[in-house]
């Protein structure tokens, strides 16, 4: 085994926060640092609504810190990072039918441009994501799926052609390294379910179109797809039985041009070596040996559960996959919740629907998912595997989740690759859990208090629901989240404090 890794805490942050600010948001931007921005109780007369923007470099100092003023008939609906800048999309009202507003803000400069964009059409917004200079919205018109572009500097929103069919479901928009995007939809049709690839060019052109049909009486419950690799694309998520909500396994295909036979891959639950490692002990060897058995009658030990899956990376011989095994709870009683309620990517306002691209917010499940009713969710841990180019397991591994709930269905657990490792951390309370593994190896796990600013500083209140433990760029990650802080040290330092606070995490 390696020698043992430490987790380190070299700085700290912390921004007032007051009980009338209604949220932030903490978006990293790689090595270029990090974004903070809330909307703040002010308004200045005859201008608008005020919204605080501040950008840190990677030792967490400040770079800027601004407001921004929006027109108060604008609400937010989306926002996104990407190419060194921060896009904030508001909408006049709250009919689909209604123009937006682009604030445009550059993470190193400052730099705040604005867009009115026209919009004729009654999208009911579902995913974004920014290609080069064009915004790539997707949604619902009546039901119908519907793209549509928005250059930056044009006056409109402009539909992006493509026939789509009515009832169908958005399932992944995510752009490619050359300027092109993915879109993927699951249909229907007098044969049953199947997803369709489309790959467009950046002027809204289609350059690649594939059915992916599944096999048997499996359900599509969720859907990603990669960007090129050695010219291809692959599609990976989830599947379970024809009628039913819980996935039985995570599906992978690589996508081939039409005449071709797509390769597809179905890896069921029982094929990893630590899937049951959240079970009971006595659980999980009896879920063990009842694969065990199966197998060697030559029968499919079928294991169905609830499975979040995350955003895939590509490991440079491989495909880096991580899901959560959680359940959601339709009783919901009144309890502090834990951490994480606003770190994932999400839409955000009253009619919020989830969304795969980097927008973030709370959101609604996706609607594969058959959550509507659900209104709390439990996790019980977290899964990683490399699968190969074509879709074969390469080796598996977990890490527990303990005592974690939140309002909407959010990833819990990041995940970072530091050359031949790979890192984990998620925000429980006042500490955060870590594991480091090396594949199947388990190099190190355990937990450290978060680090304070000063010597005599004392957490008395840790703000539930809020905050969490991101992946920021190669071994270094960041965790935040609320506190009120008390310190009786005197001289210069506040007695109380209400903080956000962000530290810097460095696996070494």
């Amino acid at each position: 085994m390696a020698g043992m890794a430490q987790l380190n805490q070299p700085e700290r942050y912390e921004l007032e926060k007051k009980n009338t600010d209604d949220y932030f948001a903490v978006l990293p931007s790689g090595r270029e640092g990090l974004v903070i921005f809330r909307a703040t109780d002010e308004y200045r007369k005859g201008e608008g609504d005020v919204w605080n923007v501040v950008s840190l470099d990677t030792d967490l100092k400040e770079r800027w810190n601004k407001d921004v003023v929006v027109d108060i008939k604008y609400s937010i609906r989306a926002y996104d990072l990407k190419d060194s800048h921060l896009y904030l999309l508001f909408r006049e009202g709250e009919f689909a039918k209604s123009d937006y507003h682009l604030v445009r803000i550059g993470v190193l400069d400052g730099e705040v441009e604005r867009f009115n964009i026209t919009n004729e059409i009654e999208l009911e917004l579902s995913h974004l994501t920014v290609v080069n200079d064009k915004l790539i919205l997707g949604g619902y018109v009546r039901y119908s799926p519907t793209l549509m572009s928005y250059t930056f500097g044009d006056d409109k929103l402009e539909v992006i052609p493509g026939f789509f069919k009515d009832r169908s479901d958005i399932v992944d928009l995510r752009e490619n390294d050359n300027s092109t995007f993915n879109v993927v939809t699951l249909e229907k049709d007098y044969a049953g379910s199947f997803l369709r690839l489309r790959m467009y060019s950046y002027g809204a052109e289609i350059l690649f179109e594939r059915e992916v049909r599944m096999q048997g009486l499996k359900r599509v419950l969720s859907a990603k797809s990669t960007g090129f690799v050695d010219g291809n694309i692959a599609l990976t998520g989830t599947y379970g039985a024809s009628k039913s909500n819980y996935a039985q396994g995570i599906y992978f295909v690589v996508v081939k041009p039409e005449g071709q036979k797509n390769i597809t891959k179905y890896l069921p639950f029982s094929d990893f070596q630590h899937f049951f490692d959240y079970m009971r002990p006595s659980r999980a060897s009896r879920m063990k040996e009842k694969v065990r058995k199966r197998v060697e009658s030559g029968k499919e030990f079928k294991y169905s559960s609830r499975l979040l899956l995350h955003e895939i990376q590509w490991t440079g011989s491989g495909y880096l996959i991580s899901a959560e095994v959680y359940h959601p709870r339709f009783d919901y009683a009144a309890r502090p919740v834990s951490n994480n309620f606003y770190g994932s990517p999400y839409f955000m306002g009253d009619n919020a629907v989830g969304n795969q691209a980097n927008s973030r917010y709370v959101k609604q499940p996706s609607r594969l998912m058959n959550l509507d009713d659900a209104n709390g969710f439990e996790y019980h841990q977290a899964v990683v595997m490399e699968l190969s180019q074509k879709g074969g397991l390469q080796w598996d591994n977990s890490f527990a989740i303990d005592d974690i709930e939140t309002l909407s269905l959010e990833q819990v657990v990041h995940v970072g690759q530091s050359e031949d490792r790979v890192n984990m951390a998620y925000l429980e309370e006042d500490k955060i859990r870590f594991k480091i593994i090396q594949k199947d190896e388990n190099i190190e796990e355990g937990e450290v208090d978060i680090s304070l600013l000063y010597e005599e500083d004392e957490i008395k209140h840790t703000y539930g629901g809020m905050g969490s433990a991101v992946h920021w760029y190669d071994e270094v990650f960041f965790v935040w989240g609320y506190h009120r802080i008390e310190n009786r040290m005197g001289g210069d330092i506040e007695p109380r404090r209400n903080v956000l606070f962000i530290n810097k995490l460095i696996f070494e």
